[in-house]
């Protein structure tokens, strides 16, 4: 709790009076009188109607200032607020970059993992994988796969054919599992880390 105490022997700090009147050419005669002594002060809204009226209001004023300055208000401080306590966290060591391959959308490419496209079956050369990535594609323009997850083509060529003539509106009407087999793990099959 902190309220101001005078020192009797300092110099005591002036008294500041601040007189807000309305202006002459309205109708009002509401005014504002602001007395301030040191790090009290008392603000007051009074009407008068004649200019002799306002010494009288500045006395009351400053007797009303001394009734604050005898029992002036008690401020509580504000609570301090600690932060809380940040856990210890363990830094996390990043995975070694997996390299990705860029497959061709509609508009752009996204990089995939390498390791998110794999063929089964069927043929494993270079052409079936640059084949896959070309379906991965329409499989993420189609809306059925986000790219995220891997996928195992059975046989890309027989997908290819499957995909011939489908818009990438039409792929609504299957499902993921219509063109690959979708799988959370990972598979030791041929990926494409067999052609770096």
């Amino acid at each position: 709790m902190a309220h101001t105490q005078r020192n009797t022997h300092a110099t005591p700090p002036p008294t500041v009076i601040t007189l807000t009147l309305p202006d002459r050419d309205t109708s009002q005669d509401t005014a504002t009188i602001f007395v301030q002594r040191g790090d009290l002060a008392r603000i007051h809204q009074f009407t008068y109607s004649h200019i002799g009226d306002l010494s009288d209001i500045i006395a009351d004023a400053l007797i009303g200032l001394d009734a604050v300055e005898a029992d002036p208000p008690v401020i509580p401080e504000a609570p301090v607020t600690t932060p809380p306590a940040r856990k210890a966290t363990k830094p996390t060591i990043p995975a070694p970059s997996e390299p990705t391959v860029d497959v061709p959308l509609r508009k752009g490419t996204k990089a995939v993992r390498i390791s998110h496209i794999k063929i089964t079956g069927g043929e494993t050369d270079a052409a079936a994988y640059r084949q896959a990535t070309l379906l991965a594609g329409r499989l993420i323009d189609g809306k059925l796969w986000d790219g995220e997850t891997p996928i195992r083509f059975d046989d890309v060529y027989r997908v290819a054919k499957k995909m011939k003539y489908l818009t990438d509106g039409d792929f609504a009407l299957f499902t993921l599992a219509d063109f690959v087999e979708a799988s959370e793990s990972d598979i030791p099959e041929a990926t494409f880390d067999a052609l770096l």
